[in-house]
């Protein structure tokens, strides 16, 4: 072992007549314990940087570790360094701490610290509550750091939170989703929410369709839950029904809802469609397509619209053409009689 360290002492000796970076100096004092206490002096002559110290105080702990932290005190410690090394340096917390407090950290901080470091959970959230969190603070807190839940949701609950964080703790958060819904509906919400609750949040799905019941669903809040919502299918139907629903409304069922496409089907026939609505389906409807064409055929297309067949729907391309050259023909015949009988 004696021969061993002399041998390690002389290449120390020759690093040194070469010339060592710190990076390599920090290597060192990791490395090799016996060389330490050395090479820790002859980095302090070059004026070691905060990622040196930093470097040395993660993985150096006792005396040394302490002196690594005295020098780095010595410079302008910013508080992302400080930081590190609460969450990561338990023996050095406490000083580190005391001197963030100092450097004014922001909210963000403040929240990191009481989410990663939990014996300063509580003084870090105290700190923030002197800070005023704001909402994406508070936010952050009820997703993260369960034991401060409560605390951050009597915050929010005063501030006319942003519907949408309400709508992530009534999705996410079981222990506060009842106080998030009666907010909700005391801040008389959109259909438009009302809706996204209804298709994500099972739970509240019954009660949520009650309320947009109450605040009477258009046929746009109905199309989407017949699509998105089997359980209420049946009765959004009923209620579609009820509100006389446009042909473009229907069409949105035939393309959308095939489980109701026989009855949208039939209902928008007798609506009296247009040619418009019958390319619609003769296009997105492809269990529709063969009849709807013979309808559309009967309802004296356009040239227009027998071009749109012809172009976006490959299957009838060559019944389209037959049927608007036939159609331009009886029309060369009628300008020929209606000639030659003046």
């Amino acid at each position: 072992m004696e021969e061993k360290l002399e041998k390690i002492k002389a290449l120390w000796e020759k690093l040194k007549e070469d010339g060592t970076t710190n990076k390599e100096l920090c290597e060192l004092i990791k490395e090799v314990p016996e060389l330490r206490n050395e090479v820790w002096r002859e980095l302090k002559k070059n004026n070691p940087t905060n990622e040196d110290l930093r470097f040395l105080i993660e993985f150096i702990d006792g005396d040394l570790q302490k002196e690594f932290w005295e020098e780095l005190k010595k410079n302008k410690i910013s508080n992302f360094e400080l930081k590190n090394i609460i969450e990561y340096v338990e023996p050095l917390r406490a000083g580190a701490w005391k001197k963030f407090l100092k450097q004014k950290p922001t909210n963000f901080e403040l929240r990191d610290i009481a989410r990663y470091v939990e014996p300063l959970r509580r003084k870090a959230w105290k700190k923030l509550k002197k800070q005023k969190p704001s909402e994406n603070d508070l936010i952050y807190i009820i997703k993260f750091i369960e034991p401060l839940r409560n605390d951050a949701w009597k915050k929010l609950a005063k501030m006319k939170p942003d519907i949408y964080n309400l709508l992530y703790i009534i999705k996410y958060v079981k222990g506060l989703r009842e106080d998030a819904w009666k907010l909700t509906l005391k801040l008389r919400q959109s259909n438009d929410i009302i809706r996204k609750i209804i298709t994500q949040v099972p739970d509240f799905r019954q009660r949520a369709w009650e309320t947009l019941l109450a605040q009477n669903p258009s046929n746009n809040d109905l199309c989407f839950i017949m699509k998105d919502v089997e359980p209420l299918r049946a009765r959004a139907w009923e209620e579609f029904c009820k509100n006389n629903p446009s042909n473009e409304d229907l069409r949105f069922i035939l393309k959308r809802v095939k489980e109701l496409r026989a009855v949208a089907w039939k209902k928008l026939l007798e609506q009296n469609p247009t040619n418009s609505d019958y390319c619609f389906i003769i296009k997105d409807v492809e269990s529709l397509r063969v009849e709807a064409w013979k309808k559309f055929i009967k309802n004296n297309p356009t040239d227009d619209e027998i071009d749109f067949i012809i172009r976006y729907i490959p299957t009838l391309k060559d019944y389209a053409e037959q049927y608007k050259k036939t159609k331009n023909n009886k029309i060369l015949e009628e300008i020929k009689d209606i000639y030659f009988k003046v």
